[in-house]
């Protein structure tokens, strides 16, 4: 409970109708139907409903006080309008959780790929070095050592707050996307660490063009403690654009890199195997090793070092708990099957990442690789090519079939599939439509030496019913690791 005046003080508004002098709030809302007595109801005009349309319903249910960017005349309570709903929910939300960061360390991961293994190696790292440190992201957060699962990489402003508020953790790290960023859910949150993994092309259906989603990205740098690091790729062009753009801006930032005029040089890189990179750092070498494969997890793997190590100070304790680290679900994640063929399951999305997948597992030596190609509905379609293009270069197979379908049929998701097909022309692909039965005949047809690579879908449970009843790729796998020598009544 707080006096809704407390919680205006970082917001510009203009109070129309009722008057708010000791008028207490209970709690925030952006939803009607989350509306309770002495809620404050704050109307955001969203992407599929206009929260201004709601108002009424939410003074019914008990709202005290409503927060809007729109004029609302004759209203029962007081009625506070500002410029930007988005923006000033986030204000205020800081205000009513007591400003839950001011003494924890703040952590902010960002870039195309390589978000999620890089956050959580460095929850994995402060938190094995005895530091309690929280972690929200897009495959689990946890807090306060318990784990638990959120719908968005970067939650809304009203449920970070909540997480921030109920933390006692001293550390908390944070995947950034770039949704979040736009859409204000990062407002009034500083961070003392901000890591820039790289940019590639991706979320071209929501920014307008990779210049807007650089600038996005980039916003994340801007919210920086005075005293706050930069941690970037700078072997990636937008990166090391960045990395320069901040030293113009006299803020304080690391750029690591294979180059030598890097300040993190990396060297001596190992990808598969025993994954492991040897850095220069301050004149002092280290020799880093863990068990992720890939040369794109091995920048995953500086970069989390060096955060963990700008924070503890411990190089050699650091670099004794990379390899335990557990890796990540649907991250590379594989295994060999009863054939001596191998599987891996990754949530590669877009061309860049499918490119780095795909050129770590030729880089193994494989007999035949086959590659299961899933595309999700509603995302972005203009990278689909890119997508078939690579896998067509790096793989003997390529499957394409469904992903999740959200508000598409199955019908026009196998016809966009056969298009592709069409215009590529190549004998190498092929079209089944059913995903278990993509995974099942590629795992059949499999031998000694082969692999099987699983694309998009990731850590992500399906949406859709199946016949196995399972749940997930790796279920999938599971099950046909135990039932494969049986034909399954599809």
């Amino acid at each position: 409970m707080m006096k809704l005046e407390e919680t205006l003080t970082r917001v510009d508004y203009k109070l129309r109708g009722v008057d708010i002098a000791g008028l207490t709030i209970n709690d925030i809302t952006d939803h009607s139907g989350q509306v309770k007595q002495g809620s404050l109801f704050v109307a955001i005009d969203g992407y599929t409903a206009d929260g201004h349309e709601f108002i009424d319903q939410a003074v019914k249910l008990g709202a005290v006080a409503v927060i809007g960017e729109k004029s609302v005349p004759n209203l029962s309570v007081p009625y506070i309008e500002v410029n930007n709903s988005r923006e000033a929910i986030g204000q205020i939300a800081k205000a009513f959780y007591r400003d839950p960061l001011q003494y924890k360390k703040v952590i902010g991961v960002t870039g195309t790929n390589g978000k999620t293994t890089t956050s959580h190696l460095i929850h994995h790292l402060l938190q094995s070095s005895g530091v309690s440190t929280s972690l929200i992201g897009t495959a689990r957060c946890v807090i306060n050592s318990e784990t638990f699962t959120n719908s968005q990489t970067t939650p809304s402003v009203l449920e970070l707050y909540k997480h921030f508020y109920n933390s006692h953790d001293d550390v908390v790290v944070l995947e950034v996307s770039s949704h979040g960023l736009a859409q204000y859910r990062l407002v009034g949150v500083q961070f003392d660490y901000a890591i820039f993994t790289n940019l590639t092309y991706e979320h071209l259906d929501y920014h307008k063009d990779m210049e807007e989603y650089y600038s996005v990205k980039k916003q994340l740098f801007n919210q920086l403690t005075p005293k706050g690091q930069a941690i970037v790729n700078i072997d990636n062009e937008w990166g090391k654009r960045l990395y320069h753009e901040l030293k113009q801006e006299n803020k304080e930032c690391i750029g690591i890199g294979r180059q030598t005029s890097a300040d993190v040089v990396m060297k001596e890189l190992v990808s598969v195997g025993n994954p492991s990179v040897t850095i220069q750092l301050n004149h002092e070498t280290y020799h880093l090793t863990w068990s992720m494969l890939g040369i794109h997890n091995l920048y995953n793997l500086v970069l989390a070092y060096i955060t963990g190590s700008a924070i503890l100070k411990k190089h050699e304790q650091l670099q004794q708990l990379l390899p335990a680290f557990p890796g990540v679900p649907g991250r590379f994640e594989h295994s060999e099957l009863p054939s001596g063929s191998k599987v891996v399951i990754d949530y590669a999305h877009t061309p860049d990442a499918i490119k780095e997948v795909l050129l770590t597992i030729n880089e193994a030596k494989p007999k035949r690789v086959t590659h299961i190609l899933g595309f999700k509905a509603n995302r972005d379609e203009s990278k689909r090519e890119d997508m078939i293009k690579n896998s067509l270069e790096y793989s003997d197979v390529t499957i394409l079939t469904t992903g999740d379908l959200d508000d598409f049929s199955q019908q026009e998701m196998t016809s966009h599939l056969n298009q592709y097909k069409t215009e590529f022309s190549k004998d190498q692909i092929e079209v089944v439509e059913n995903r278990l039965e993509a995974i099942k005949g590629a795992l059949t047809n499999s031998h000694k030496d082969d692999w099987v690579v699983i694309t998009g879908q990731g850590h992500k449970q399906y949406q859709q019913p199946n016949e196995l009843r399972t749940q997930s790729d790796q279920e999938t796998i599971e099950y046909l690791r135990k039932h494969l020598s049986v034909e399954q009544p599809y």
